[in-house]
């Protein structure tokens, strides 16, 4: 194989580790965003308006009780839909450079509120039907103000990501970017022609087959080990910086993502090899 192919060939699987972590980042992008905004700031926005609340009706010595009403305020699932909801709005907001609008999640905080109830009765039986009755609409009335402050957090937000200049702009400029159609349909036909070009100038044909898996394990590398494992780091110096607060945030979908990358490199090896035996015969 001569100089200029070899580079050739180098080029192509650069392109090609490239295009898939474009593609596979782009899947995983807004769930890495929605969990890092639900923690920064959607979950205490709602948590400590729901506790004031909460608080009237707990004594000194109820403060293992107060954190379990927290947390299970904090940990809602719900607590990141109204996060992609918010998202999604800002999102589209964005693309189309309209101001934000505001959105109603009065569903999402109404099941929060059910589900808190649940727990604080689960939690505190000694308390009566009565003192139930009224905390809830002690509750109801926070929510009012909830979603207030809600949107007036996802607007600052929004002035934020749209301010090109500043960090977050920047960020949110490439998410844009990352999550849009034309992006994963563009990434995705690079896959398909650098992964046809791969098989057709590898001479014989099971180094093409070889190429394609080392290059599945080098993403699968990128993915697992890479920002599965390591990315929590970077993130941490980044939420911060951009968020004014250090999240911890779940790269799981990374790691899986990972392993199906090596996976798939494992099968081409294998691939490979069939072909070089049966060439061989």
């Amino acid at each position: 194989m001569g100089i200029g192919k070899r580079i050739l060939n180098v080029l192509i699987g650069l392109l090609f580790i490239i295009s898939v972590t474009v593609l596979g980042s782009s899947f995983l992008a807004k769930k890495v965003l929605v969990d890092a905004i639900s923690q920064a700031g959607v979950d205490t926005a709602i948590s400590h308006r729901m506790m004031d609340a909460v608080f009237g009706y707990a004594g000194a010595d109820d403060t293992e009780w107060i954190a379990k009403i927290q947390n299970k305020i904090e940990k809602n699932g719900e607590v990141q839909a109204i996060t992609q909801k918010v998202m999604n709005e800002i999102t589209e907001d964005l693309s189309s450079g309209k101001a934000y609008k505001d959105v109603d999640v009065t569903k999402e905080l109404n099941r929060i509120l059910d589900d808190s109830m649940q727990e604080i009765k689960d939690t505190n039986p000694e308390l009566s039907d009565d003192m139930l009755a009224m905390m809830k609409q002690q509750l109801k009335e926070e929510l009012v103000d909830v979603q207030d402050v809600l949107n007036s957090y996802a607007s600052n937000l929004y002035d934020n990501m749209n301010d090109t200049s500043t960090v977050q702009g920047k960020v949110v400029k490439l998410y844009t970017v990352l999550l849009s159609i034309p992006c994963r349909v563009a990434a995705g036909a690079a896959i398909l022609i650098l992964a046809v070009l791969t098989i057709l100038l590898g001479y014989p044909r099971y180094r093409g087959l070889f190429s394609l898996g080392v290059e599945g394990l080098i993403c699968g590398i990128i993915f697992a080990p890479g920002i599965g494992l390591m990315g929590n780091k970077v993130l941490s110096l980044l939420t911060d910086r951009i968020l004014g607060r250090t999240i911890d945030v779940n790269l799981k979908a990374f790691l899986w993502m990972g392993c199906i990358f090596a996976g798939a490199g494992v099968v081409f090896l294998l691939a490979g090899l069939i072909v070089s035996w049966k060439d061989d015969r």
